[in-house]
Parts: structure tokens; sequence; C-alpha cells
């Protein structure tokens, strides 16, 4: 997954959340997760959803043996265990990964009434809280999606699963996930951290806070920096101070 398709999203995202806050709308949004969601992709529905998706047999044939012929052991000490089938997941490090993985979970949405935003295992629903139905739809939603976790033979990872009240002073209420009730609190959304008032100086103090440890070990470990600072600092520090800066 580029750093571009990651900054288009959020900024999307964040478009769509300040809109509703300047028509002073209140929003709820709630941050789900898979546990070990790219290991656990079970080959034979991946393979029917790359044929439903319109994939032509060729290549859904070649994807199949591509899959059907991983094998994996386990060393302990020296010794091995025998070699054995992989039956689920897609394999890490390839060029086909994230493709596979996003028509695996394309149709995560189906039967959602919130807004549901995707990006690889990262996903989000919300909506606006201000009207009873909104609320309700929040409500319904989870159950929808652990329907197709179980129907997909995945497995939501709850210990993860966080909720994001934005509003102007509306009242905040308090959803049950599962076995256990949430309410609001600030999180991290693919790094970026969020707060209900979407203010971006946490975000840029942990940045900052990021950077300065890396500034600090290069001091401490470089002896002579006068010709490697740069390069170090476009390659180490840089990339904490400008990931989604357009937000």
């Amino acid at each position: 997954m580029s750093e571009y398709k990651l900054k288009i999203r959020e900024q999307t995202l964040y478009n769509r959340e300040t809109a509703s806050l300047g028509k002073g709308r209140a929003m709820d949004l709630m941050y789900l997760d898979f546990c070990k969601a790219f290991d656990t992709v079970p080959h034979n529905i991946l393979i029917f959803k790359l044929a439903r998706h319109g994939f032509d047999r060729w290549t859904v044939r070649q994807i199949r043996t591509w899959l059907h012929g991983c094998v994996q052991r386990v060393t302990v000490n020296g010794s091995m265990s025998k070699q054995k089938r992989v039956m689920s997941g897609v394999p890490q490090g390839s060029v086909p990964r994230p493709i596979l993985f996003n028509v695996f979970i394309n149709d995560i949405d189906s039967g959602v009434e919130c807004t549901l935003s995707k990006f690889a295992d990262d996903t989000n629903l919300g909506d606006a809280v201000d009207s009873l139905e909104g609320r309700d739809a929040i409500l319904r939603d989870p159950d929808r999606l652990k329907e197709w976790a179980h129907a997909n033979v995945v497995k939501s990872n709850k210990a993860k699963y966080k909720l994001l009240h934005l509003d102007q002073g509306s009242p905040q209420y308090q959803y049950r996930l599962g076995d256990e009730w949430t309410g609001s609190n600030p999180m991290e959304d693919l790094g970026i951290l969020v707060d209900k008032k979407l203010d971006m100086s946490q975000q840029c103090a942990f940045a900052a806070q990021k950077a300065n440890r890396i500034v600090g070990c290069i001091k401490r470990r470089v002896a002579s920096r006068m010709k490697v600072i740069l390069p170090l600092h476009s390659a180490l520090v840089r990339p904490h101070l400008e990931y989604c800066v357009q937000l």
C-alpha cells in the first residue's frame, strides 16, 4: 500500500468529518481490527471471490496454483519438522499480496448502513449521531461485520476496537462491542493521533518527539557528521515530520 493512497484515504475521511462538524453535527467513529488479517485469508474463499469479481480463468488458475504451492515447516535447535501445506494467508512480501487482500475484503461493507472506510486491514465506520437513526445504525453495523467475519473465517480483534466521539458539545453515547461497553477515547488511526476536536497538536508533538529521538541517536552514534548529516536527516528524520503532513 503506497503512502499516497494512505494520504488520500485520510484526507477523504477527515474532509467528511470536518464537514459534518462544520454543520454542527456530532459524529461517532468506530475503529475495527481483525486478528492477523493478512495471514488468515482462507485460500478457497479467496479463489471463489476472484472468480466472482470477473478475473479470467487463466489468472484464477495461476493464483490458485501459486497459493496451493506454499508450504511451511518449523526449525528448532537444528531439527526440522515435516513440510505442511499452508491453507490460508497471502504470502508476505509478494507483489499480489495487497491486491488479493483487497479482493478478499472488498465485500465487507455489504449491508452496512454507516459510511465504512477501508485501507488494507484497517477499517472504520461512522455516521452522524444527532439522530436516533444514526445511533441505531452504528449499533447494528458491528453485528453485520461480525457476521461477515464469521462467514469469511476471520476473527475480530475486539481488544483493539475503539470509539471516537466528534462533537460540538452534544452528549456522548456508549456502545456495546461484544460483551463490553465502550466510550469515546482519543486514538491513533494509521499513525495519526486523533481527538474529538480533530486537533492536530498532539500529532505534531508526537512527530516532533520521534524526530528528536532520532536526531539524538545520530548525535550519539555518528562520530563525524559533516558529510552524512543531510542524508541521515532526509532518510531518518524527515519521513516522521512529513508523514500525512497534509492533515
